[in-house]
């Protein structure tokens, strides 16, 4: 059968979706942060109005928090230029790590935007986005991939309870973002033969933090890295998504918690999305009912970034939740980020046709 046209799946613009971090100095501020975004989106709707203050997503926690943290030694410097240029740490012998060492401070940036987001939201509220790393993510930048199992459960109690707490306080007016690299690129360094062990191992994990607040919503923000704007692999297709994104979906669905909406990103850095229709061939197999929010803008990269939105579409074969870069902000230049809004916003426009009737 064959995909319906893309203008008759929305009859209105598409959300832009932005993955939360804005370039050095507007993450600075948050009121800063915020009135950029709403005079850049031009009046297409947001999944939600993000503020992420740590341009480069956890560098600030790595490199200056967990350096301040008794029970830690820092056993390999390193100034996070590049994924090989990364602090890892180590728990001092004899010393217990407990959540609150290793806590992001999430309701506090959460109070801290809300109260910027009254200067500028006008009389209509706005969502707000507030970004959840993962735990898995967390533990393995922070102790290195060997000892991340050792102290998981005790990164995946903070990041649950810095959650719940967030969710306590704001309920409906924020949009959870759990973000993780690290899902992806653990498939890319296991065989294929070992994928179903680890889409286990993954999907509960992740199942446990959108557990923490199961009445939310959600946005999964799957990513290939962009530390200084370079993946840490470039994908090939979409199969590992789709085996994760699937897995997921069943142990939520065993769980009894709704699938969150899910950011896939189909491009990375600053290259030209793949305009291979046998890149996106897998995402014919996710599930029915997984909203995507398709990661494209590729602001360089205007017609390949057209025709790959096309493709994505067409794979999944119903309607696209958003629009997005593949990434947040924060390690490009501002012309750059301007950039990409405004190519997102003509997206959702172009995306928007059903005619109306006279």
């Amino acid at each position: 059968m064959q995909p319906l046209p893309h203008a008759h799946w929305t009859a209105r613009p598409l959300p832009v979706h932005l993955v939360g971090s804005l370039p050095h100095p507007l993450c600075d501020d948050p009121a800063t942060a915020l009135g950029w975004v709403l005079r850049h989106i031009d009046g297409v709707p947001l999944t939600a109005l993000p503020f992420d203050r740590d341009p480069r997503w956890i560098i600030d926690w790595l490199t200056h928090d967990l350096a301040a943290v008794p029970v830690l030694d820092r056993v390999r410097g390193g100034e996070s230029k590049g994924y090989h240029d990364m602090p890892c740490y180590r728990v001092r012998p004899g010393h217990r790590l407990a959540p609150d060492d290793v806590a992001f401070g999430r309701l506090e940036q959460a109070d801290a935007a809300f109260a910027a987001l009254e200067a500028v939201e006008g009389d209509r509220p706005l969502r707000l986005q507030i970004g959840i790393p993962n735990a898995l993510d967390l533990a393995m930048f922070a102790f290195g991939p060997e000892a991340a199992r050792e102290w998981m459960p005790v990164v995946q109690a903070a990041v649950v309870g810095e959650v719940a707490r967030v969710a306590a306080r704001w309920g409906d007016r924020v949009q959870f973002q759990l973000e993780s690299p690290a899902v992806l690129v653990s498939y890319h360094r296991t065989p294929r033969s070992h994928w179903p062990e680890l889409t286990a191992e993954l999907t509960r994990q992740v199942a446990g933090v959108l557990g923490a607040a199961p009445d939310a919503r959600w946005v999964l923000h799957l990513c290939y890295g962009d530390l200084e704007h370079v993946p840490v692999f470039e994908p090939e297709d979409l199969e590992a998504p789709v085996e994760f994104l699937n897995g997921l979906a069943d142990v939520l669905a065993e769980r009894r918690l709704p699938m969150p909406t899910v950011h896939l990103p189909v491009t990375s850095g600053d290259g030209p999305p793949s305009v291979d229709p046998a890149f996106f061939a897998p995402l014919r197999h996710l599930r029915r009912g997984v909203d995507v929010i398709v990661g494209v803008v590729a602001e360089a990269h205007p017609e390949a970034t057209r025709r790959a939105l096309e493709l994505a579409a067409d794979a999944l074969g119903g309607p696209i939740a958003g629009v997005a870069a593949a990434c947040g902000y924060g390690r490009r230049t501002l012309d750059a980020a301007a950039a990409n809004v405004e190519l997102a916003v003509e997206l959702a426009r172009e995306w928007s046709p059903i005619p109306e009737r006279r």
